[in-house]
């Protein structure tokens, strides 16, 4: 209610519909202090605010209502490393006007406002998902942590997937998509043991086989690792792009870091990195109004 209040009073007091956004219920990414040893540390984590956003505003600027959504119902958690302008194109008016309009959404904290306890992704599962026309899920580390195996969401994402309803994944965020393998878990275990066979015949019936997507880089990933910038203190327990190459996608990354690249392909719209939202966010209200136009 507050949300929809929020919305018609600036001026979209009849939704086009609305669409899922999925966040992590995680703040924090498990990696590894070395690689051989495979010692587990942690490091802090949660949505990436520019990533996350960028496409929210877009969307209720075109007429489209953002409905929040984790596997927990807990409180969103917001990366603090991208709580600053520099994400936004180093706009510091747009980068407060945005985190702003978080904090009115309940997701960003707030002292005064606090932050609102969000929807579980099985009370949508549960309750139908018919009236969403979209689906949305930003980056961050987190849904490394929780995302790419959540039970709920691989049902959601293969009824979007049968539907073809637009699917719409940045950054971090379309490690997500393994969740609708049949044994995510399975999967990622034989693919850190390098089982090849084990890990193509766990995902032999991935509705995404064959889809050509991206995400964010092995090259990217590593800047944050030890050798390199270390700012995750640790190493991932597996890279995004590799992931999903290996369960059977098309995965085209730039080959320099850090530019601009969303890649659509039937349903699914996919972005590589947090300078990807622009361009990914455009896409994702023109396949959202294609669709409609199509009903």
């Amino acid at each position: 209610l507050i949300l929809l209040s929020f919305i018609s009073s600036v001026g979209f007091a009849r939704s086009k519909g609305e669409v899922l956004v999925v966040l992590s219920s995680e703040n924090k990414i498990t990696v590894w202090a070395d690689k051989k040893t495979k010692k587990e540390v942690v490091h802090p984590s949660g949505f990436f605010l520019s990533e996350l956003m960028v496409p929210v505003q877009a969307l209720m600027n075109a007429g489209y209502t953002p409905v929040f959504a984790n596997p927990n119902g807990n409180e969103a958690i917001m990366d603090a490393t991208s709580d600053k302008a520099v994400y936004f194109g180093g706009n510091e008016k747009h980068y407060r006007a945005l985190r702003t309009l978080c904090v009115k959404l309940g997701i960003c904290g707030d002292k005064t406002l606090g932050t609102k306890k969000l929807s579980t992704l099985s009370q949508f599962r549960q309750e139908g998902l018919e009236h969403f026309v979209g689906l949305l899920v930003p980056g961050g580390h987190a849904p490394m942590e929780d995302l790419w195996k959540d039970p709920d969401l691989g049902h959601i994402l293969r009824y979007f997937h049968s539907h073809k309803k637009p699917t719409a994944l940045i950054c971090h965020g379309p490690i997500a998509l393994l969740a609708a393998l049949q044994t995510p878990e399975k999967f990622i275990e034989a693919l850190q043991k390098g089982d090849v066979a084990q890990a193509a015949e766990t995902s032999k019936d991935w509705p995404y086989r064959n889809y050509v997507m991206t995400s964010f880089s092995t090259k990217e990933e590593q800047q944050a690792e030890p050798g390199q910038g270390n700012a995750l203190g640790g190493f991932v327990r597996f890279y995004p792009d590799e992931a999903l190459d290996s369960a059977g996608a098309k995965v085209l990354v730039r080959a320099n870091p850090w530019k601009d690249n969303s890649v659509e392909h039937e349903e699914l719209l996919t972005a590589q990195n947090p300078f990807s939202d622009h361009s990914f966010a455009s896409k994702l209200v023109k396949m959202l109004d294609k669709a409609a136009t199509k009903k």
